[in-house]
């Protein structure tokens, strides 16, 4: 009993060891009936007990059934249990080994405390017993390393690996490229770790080809994958999210036609690649594309999915999406709550998206930022201010994103002192510090309300050198209010700034169009063509019966084009008779006269 006097945690529990009988008491008397024994324990309270009688037998300190009581205790998902195995390593009297070390390496890998995993592998190298890694301490330390982005720490590792007198697996390879791949140590690197591989597997190739990936070495990488012996599914997985990633949407749709099977990643990696350039209706079509091949779909892929539906209106698709979350009991949470939230609000519901923020039980920040968002949208900004103010008070602290939602909500509802009010405590507290598009929101609110010489003077006093986008809001609100003097000075300075920037152009003009001076207006069109400048058609959607319709300026593809070009026909000419020549240009421009 001598062995853990000086640790009552491990003490034998007296009157615990009534659950194994007098013939399981015999059979532990000899190392593999107790192994035995360990492996079909159920509980850590049949493990104690079974510590307990280890200590009786003095099988505790026998290595190998040691060793398997520490691999239980460690193999419970539980803190509690691994201090206990922690507290046994410690106190035990017996060598240690390269399984038990590895066995603890594992563990805190596996509990999230990476640090602590790697401070073992350096006790390990310090054991007064000169205790080598075994084939699989690597797997785990170099896990660790990659946790806690320990670059100096793994590369220490490689550099024992490659000492040690003898060859380890290719798993600890692996391994050691996953190391690399995830820490940003890509490239040339990779390679040459992947060169010393003898017999490499479709693993190794596989991180071979995504540090390639990660180094944004595409053709390198389509190389290696060309070349690879035999290809899985990962394979191809990485190599569809590289092309996806980078934009590069043609390729990735080729090699995802290409693909003998598809996983829910690569699904995910093609539909999150449309919507990252725009193309919203490509995305829901590959929904579509996965209803049809009954995939099913995780909390990732609905949220991408409802940005497409929230971008295009698609209140039907995130309807069905919201009822497939219910139906499959997804687990709903910060962000599937906000991407709900955001779908509804853009899809004029913001009804069921303030319920949906009202059943959310974990609101992070950017839950509240998103609901504050869909209320400014809707002009609801009074009911934006007080949830703003009520999110304070909770001791939630605003971030970027909800400020700017917030300044947005006093903008599309005329609260100038309430905007200036928040934006003046943003700029006293520096917490967050204001960004350009907050100095945005500020000049926009003062340009919608006809503030234009307060907005112009914010322009020109802030701290930062005002962007492009500041001077387009206030020369917009030059043309709302018909300030041609202002747009004027504001116009050329934009346009000196973004000299082959259309939309400079045609708002320019439009400040000119909107005060009947057509000649200038037209004059400035004119030198958009001699610049080689078109204005870029503007496009819009509808959803019919769960389909969405988009429509582009220009455009003859709708197969019902014919009927809605005379429609828009008859519009122009009631424009015309009822003398609305300032709306005529937009009218013009769908028609393709511009």
């Amino acid at each position: 009993m001598s062995i853990v006097s000086s640790t009552p945690y491990l003490s034998p529990i007296p009157g615990k060891t009534t659950a194994l009988n007098s013939q399981q008491k015999q059979q532990l008397s000899k190392p593999d009936h107790a192994i035995f024994l360990l492996q079909n324990c159920k509980t850590s309270k049949e493990l104690i007990q079974l510590h307990t009688l280890l200590i009786k037998t003095s099988l505790i300190k026998e290595k190998h059934a040691f060793g398997r009581l520490l691999l239980s205790f460690a193999s419970f998902d539980n803190l509690g249990t691994l201090d206990y195995a922690q507290k046994l390593f410690d106190t035990v009297d017996i060598p240690r080994n390269s399984f038990m070390y590895t066995t603890m390496i594992k563990a805190y890998v596996n509990c999230g405390n990476p640090k602590e995993a790697f401070a073992f592998y350096s006790r390990m190298l310090c054991d007064q017993h000169y205790v080598y890694p075994n084939d699989f301490t690597f797997t785990y330390v170099f896990s660790a390393c990659s946790k806690f982005n320990g670059v100096f720490e793994g590369k220490q590792a490689h550099a024992q690996m490659i000492k040690f007198p003898f060859e380890f697996g290719v798993h600890s390879w692996n391994s050691l490229l996953d190391f690399y791949g995830k820490v940003g140590e890509v490239g040339i690197v990779v390679r040459r770790v992947f060169d010393r591989i003898e017999g490499p597997d479709v693993v190794s190739w596989n991180c071979l080809i995504n540090g390639y990936v990660k180094s944004g070495e595409l053709d390198e990488a389509r190389r290696v994958f060309d070349e690879m012996p035999e290809r899985d599914v990962v394979s191809w997985t990485i190599m569809l999210v590289g092309y996806a990633d980078a934009g590069f949407l043609s390729e990735a749709s080729c090699l995802f036609d290409e693909m003998p099977k598809r996983n829910l990643v690569s699904w995910s990696a093609l539909i999150k690649g449309y919507i990252q350039i725009g193309c919203y209706s490509k995305a829901l079509e590959l929904f579509k594309e996965m209803q049809v091949a009954k995939v099913k779909m995780d909390e990732v892929i609905v949220t991408t999915l409802l940005t497409a539906c929230a971008r295009l209106g698609a209140l039907d698709q995130g309807r069905w999406l919201h009822m497939y979350i219910d139906k499959h009991g997804i687990k709903v949470d910060a962000h599937l709550s906000t991407g709900l939230i955001d779908m509804y609000s853009k899809c004029g519901r913001i009804d069921m998206a303030w319920k949906i923020f009202q059943e959310t039980e974990d609101k992070k920040v950017f839950v509240w930022s998103s609901m504050i968002g869909g209320l400014a949208m809707h002009s609801f900004g009074e009911k934006a201010i007080e949830l703003f103010t009520k999110m304070i008070e909770c001791g939630i602290e605003p971030s970027e994103i909800t400020y700017i939602n917030i300044l947005a909500a006093c903008t599309h509802s005329g609260l100038v002192d309430a905007g200036l009010q928040i934006f003046n405590k943003m700029v006293e507290n520096q917490k967050p510090k204001p960004r350009m598009e907050h100095y945005g929101c500020i000049v926009d609110l003062l340009g919608r309300a006809g503030l234009l010489d307060d907005a112009f003077r914010i322009v020109e006093t802030m701290p930062l050198k005002a962007d492009p986008a500041i001077w387009r809001a206030l020369l917009s609100a030059c043309k709302l209010h018909r300030n041609v003097e202002l747009g004027e000075q504001v116009g050329r300075i934009l346009i000196k700034m973004e000299p082959q920037n259309d939309m400079n152009y045609v708002l320019f003009s439009n400040v000119y169009a909107g005060a009947n001076r057509w000649e200038i207006s037209g004059k400035l069109r004119r030198e958009m063509k001699v610049r080689g400048m078109q204005k870029n058609p503007g496009c819009s959607s509808i959803e019919l019966n769960g389909a969405v319709h988009e429509f582009v300026s220009r455009d003859h593809s709708h197969p019902q084009s014919e009927v809605i070009y005379e429609l828009l026909h008859i519009l122009t000419n009631h424009m015309v008779q009822d003398d609305h020549e300032p709306m005529m240009t937009t009218m013009a421009e769908n028609q393709g006269i511009w």
